[in-house]
C-alpha cells in the first residue's frame, strides 16, 4: 500500500515538474517581439461610394499625428464584377517623393465587401506628410464612403482624400496596421497554451489519485444524457436566441447603423405615432401628410416599444427585432416540439440575420407568414377544424398584409387550395370538405374586405392606394435578369451561412443558370419523392414557391429595387422550414446527428464570445452615438419646424429630426408661393453657399432673391445656413 502511495506521489511530482518546465518555457519572452494593431474605421452597408475610375487616381494625403511603424494598409472595395480582370496600383510616398511602398494587386484576387491587406514596411514620423496613391486599370472598383472625422478618430493620421487631384468631402474605407515593440511570450503566441497546460496537468493528477476506472464510473453516473434529452432542445433555442440578440445589438447598434430610405420612413412614422400624429409622418413638422407607402403595423410596433421602454426609435426597432426572433422561436417550439432546435437553424441564414440588423418590415411579415402557413396546414389536416383556427387564419393573414402590401399574395395561393378542395368534394361528396372550403373562403373574404378598406382609406387620404405609383418606369432587363440569377445564387449559399464561392461567382451568368437548374431539378425530385399532399411541409413549400414566382413576375412588370436577399428571404425561410421537415426523418436517431448538434452549439458559443473579445460590445464609442453626434452638428443651426432647401444632410437622420422637412425652390416660385408651399414650417433654411449662387447666378424670381439677399446680409459669421422666418 505504501509503495502504491509512493508511486502516486512520485508521479504527481513528475507531472508538476513537467508543468513547471512548460510554464517556464511559455513564459519566456521572444526576442524582437512585435505586436500588430489593425486599425479599421467602422463601415456600414449604406450604399454611398467613392469610385476609383479607370484612368483616374485617388490619393490620401496623410500627416502622421505620432511616430509609428506600419506593417501594411487595409482597403475595402465593392462593385467588383466578373469583368474586372485588371489590377490595382498602390504606392506610398513621403513628401519628397521617395517611394516607401509599391504594390500591384490583381483585382480578381480581391473579395468584394471584405477588408484586404496591402503589405508594407515603413516608419511614419509625426507631423511629416505622406501620400498614399491608388489607381485601377481594367476595372472601376468602389470604396465605401466614411466621414473623415471618423477615420481620424481611429487612425494615427490626419487625412485628406482627393480624386484626380480634386479634394472630396468624405474619407474612404482605408485602415492601417500599426506595429509596436512588445514583450511577447511563447504563451502569447500559442493561444490558451497556459490554461490548457494547467488543465492537462490537473486532469493527470486526478487520474493518478483516483484511477481511471473510478473516474470513468463517476462520469457515467452524471445524468448528462438524460438532462440533454429532456432540456437540450430548449437550451439550444435559448442559446441561439441570445446569440442573435447579442449579434443584433453589437452589429446594428454599437458597430453599425442599418438604416435605408425605407427604414427612415418607418422610424419617422413611429416617432410621429408616439407624439400622437397618427398616420401623419410629417405631423411634427406641421404638415397633414399620410403614411401610405407601406402598411402601418411595423412602425406601430416600433412605437409600442418606444412607449414601453422610453427609448429612441432606432434602438426600439432593434429591440423589436429581438422580440420577433423570440416569437418565431416560440412558434417553432409550439408546432415542432423537441425538434424545434433543428428548424431554428433556419434562423442562422445570412439573409435572415441581415434582416434582423436592418429596420425593415420583412421580419414581422415572416412571423405572420409562418403562423399563417402553420394554421392553414392545421385546417387542411383536420377533418372538422374549430372556429378558432379560422379566426387565427384571418388574423395572421391580415397581419401579413399589414406588414407588407405584397402579403395579399397568400390569398391567391389559398384560392388554388380552394380549387383543390372543390375537386376533392366533387369526387367524394364529403360535406366536411365543403364546409371547410366555405369557411376558408369566408375568412378570405372578410380579410380581403378589410385589406381593400385599408387601401381605399389610403386612396382617399393620399391619392394612391399604396402611396406611390408602382407602374413600370424603366429597366435594363438584361441586368435585371442577371441580378435575379445572382440573387437566387446568393439565397442558396446564404442557407448554409456561406458566401457564394469565388469560383462560382466568377462564372458568366449563362453558366450560373445551369447551376441553378441542377439545384432546382434536385429539389423537385426530392420534394416529389417525400412530400405528402396537404402536409405542413407541402403547404410551406407551396407558399414559398408561389412567393418566388409571383414576386418575380410582379418585378418584371413594375419598378422597384432590383432583386436581392431582402425580397427573397421570406420565401427562402418558409422553404427551408418545409425542407427541414422532409429531411428530418432521415436524420432522427442517427448518432452523427447528435455530434452535429454539439458542433453547431460550440460554433454559436464561440461566435458570441468572439463578439466580446473583439470589442464589439464596447458601448463607449458606439457607432450610433458617433452618428447622432454628426446629426446634432448637422442640425445645430436648423430651428424647430424648418424646411431645409436642397438639403445634403444624411438621409438616415430624417427620423431624428421629424420636425424638419426637405424642400426646393424652383425658378418660377415667388416668395409668396414658398410661404404657401411650406406653410407648415416656421423657418426656411438655405445653405449660405447655395443662397449666394441663387442670388448671383440663378434664374430665380426677384422676390425670392431679395429675401435671400437680406438673409445673407444678416447671416451670423461662420454659420453654414441662412435662416428665414416664414411667418
Amino acid at each position: 500500500m505504501k509503495k502504491k502511495y509512493f508511486i502516486k506521489g512520485i508521479s504527481i511530482l513528475f507531472v508538476l515538474a513537467v508543468l513547471g518546465v512548460v510554464l517556464l518555457i511559455l513564459g519566456h519572452t521572444v526576442k524582437n517581439g512585435r505586436a500588430t494593431n489593425t486599425l479599421l474605421p467602422t463601415v456600414t452597408d449604406t450604399p454611398v461610394y467613392v469610385e476609383c475610375k479607370e484612368g483616374t487616381e485617388i490619393t490620401i494625403s496623410m500627416q502622421a499625428t505620432e511616430d509609428f511603424h506600419t506593417g501594411g494598409f487595409w482597403l475595402l472595395l465593392v462593385n467588383l464584377s466578373e469583368e474586372s480582370k485588371g489590377t490595382l496600383h498602390l504606392t506610398l510616398e513621403d513628401k519628397v517623393g521617395n517611394i516607401l511602398m509599391n504594390q500591384v494587386i490583381p483585382v480578381d484576387t480581391i473579395t468584394p465587401g471584405e477588408w484586404f491587406q496591402v503589405p508594407a514596411d515603413a516608419v511614419l514620423e509625426a507631423r511629416e506628410e505622406y501620400t498614399f496613391r491608388m489607381s485601377a486599370d481594367g476595372s472601376e472598383p468602389y470604396f465605401m464612403q466614411i466621414p473623415v472625422e471618423e477615420m481620424e478618430e481611429v487612425l494615427p493620421v490626419c487625412i485628406t482624400v482627393a480624386s484626380n487631384g480634386e479634394e472630396i468631402e468624405s474619407g474612404i474605407s482605408f485602415g492601417i496596421d500599426v506595429v509596436t515593440e512588445a514583450n511577447v511570450t511563447f504563451g502569447d503566441i500559442f493561444y490558451y497554451s497556459v490554461p490548457f497546460s494547467i488543465f492537462a496537468a490537473a486532469v493527470c493528477i486526478v487520474f493518478i489519485l483516483f484511477g481511471k476506472e473510478r473516474i470513468f464510473s463517476y462520469i457515467q453516473k452524471i445524468p448528462v444524457g438524460e438532462f440533454l434529452k429532456k432540456n437540450g432542445n430548449d437550451l439550444f433555442l435559448l442559446l441561439l436566441f441570445l446569440s442573435i440578440c447579442i449579434s443584433i445589438y453589437a452589429r446594428a447598434y454599437i458597430k453599425g447603423v442599418y438604416i435605408t430610405s425605407d427604414s427612415a420612413g418607418y422610424l419617422r412614422e413611429a416617432v410621429n405615432l408616439v407624439n400622437g400624429n397618427g398616420f401623419s409622418y410629417d405631423g411634427m413638422a406641421g404638415y397633414d401628410s399620410w403614411f401610405a407607402n407601406w402598411p402601418i403595423l411595423y412602425p406601430a410596433m416600433i412605437a409600442g416599444i418606444m412607449l414601453l421602454n422610453h427609448t429612441n426609435a432606432y434602438l426600439a426597432s432593434k429591440i423589436l427585432s429581438m422580440l420577433l426572433v423570440a416569437f418565431i422561436m416560440l412558434v417553432l417550439r409550439w408546432r415542432f416540439g423537441k425538434d424545434a432546435w433543428v428548424y431554428s437553424l433556419c434562423l442562422t441564414n445570412i439573409g435572415f440575420l441581415s434582416l434582423t440588423y436592418y429596420t425593415w418590415s420583412e421580419l414581422p411579415f415572416m412571423l405572420f407568414m409562418l403562423c399563417f402557413t402553420l394554421v392553414f396546414s392545421e385546417i387542411l389536416k383536420r377533418e372538422r377544424p374549430s372556429a378558432k383556427w379560422y379566426v387565427l387564419l384571418g388574423i395572421t393573414g391580415f397581419g401579413c398584409f399589414m406588414t407588407r402590401y405584397y402579403g395579399v399574395y397568400i390569398w391567391i395561393v389559398v384560392g388554388l387550395y380552394l380549387l383543390l378542395l372543390l375537386k376533392q368534394y366533387m369526387e367524394k361528396k364529403d360535406k366536411a370538405v365543403l364546409k371547410k372550403g366555405v369557411s376558408i373562403a369566408a375568412t378570405a373574404c372578410v380579410t380581403g374586405c378589410l385589406s381593400l378598406g385599408y387601401l381605399g382609406m389610403n386612396r382617399i387620404m393620399n391619392g394612391m392606394a399604396s402611396g406611390v405609383s408602382r407602374t413600370l418606369w424603366w429597366d435594363d432587363y438584361e441586368k435585371l435578369t442577371n441580378d435575379l440569377i445572382g440573387s437566387l445564387m446568393t439565397e442558396i449559399f446564404n442557407i448554409f451561412s456561406l458566401q457564394v464561392p469565388q469560383i462560382i461567382d466568377n462564372c458568366p451568368y449563362s453558366m450560373k443558370v445551369w447551376f441553378l437548374l441542377v439545384v432546382l431539378i434536385g429539389l423537385i425530385w426530392f420534394i416529389k419523392s417525400n412530400c405528402k399532399s396537404f402536409s405542413t411541409e407541402s403547404v410551406m413549400i407551396t407558399f414559398a414557391v408561389s412567393y418566388y414566382i409571383i414576386f418575380i413576375g410582379i418585378r418584371y412588370v413594375s419598378s422597384m429595387d432590383t432583386f436581392y436577399f431582402r425580397f427573397f428571404e421570406p420565401a427562402t425561410f418558409l422553404l427551408c422550414i418545409g425542407l427541414t421537415g422532409l429531411i428530418l426523418p432521415y436524420l432522427r436517431g442517427k448518432k452523427g446527428f447528435q455530434y452535429f448538434a454539439a458542433v453547431v452549439t460550440t460554433v454559436m458559443g464561440i461566435a458570441v464570445i468572439s463578439l466580446f473579445q473583439n470589442g464589439s460590445m464596447e458601448t463607449e464609442n458606439s457607432y450610433y452615438a458617433s452618428l447622432t453626434k454628426q446629426w446634432d452638428a448637422a442640425y445645430e443651426e436648423i430651428p424647430e419646424k424648418s424646411v431645409v432647401i436642397f438639403s445634403n444632410i444624411d438621409f438616415r437622420s430624417s427620423w431624428y429630426r421629424p420636425d424638419v422637412v426637405e424642400g426646393e425652390i424652383l425658378p418660377e416660385n415667388t416668395y409668396e408661393d414658398l410661404q404657401n408651399i411650406y406653410a407648415g414650417s416656421d423657418y426656411m433654411c438655405v445653405r449660405a453657399s447655395d443662397a449666394e449662387i441663387m442670388v448671383n447666378e440663378g434664374e430665380y424670381d426677384q422676390s425670392v432673391k431679395a429675401v435671400l439677399q437680406t438673409a445673407l446680409g444678416e447671416k451670423i459669421k461662420n454659420s453654414e445656413y441662412i435662416v428665414i422666418n416664414l411667418r
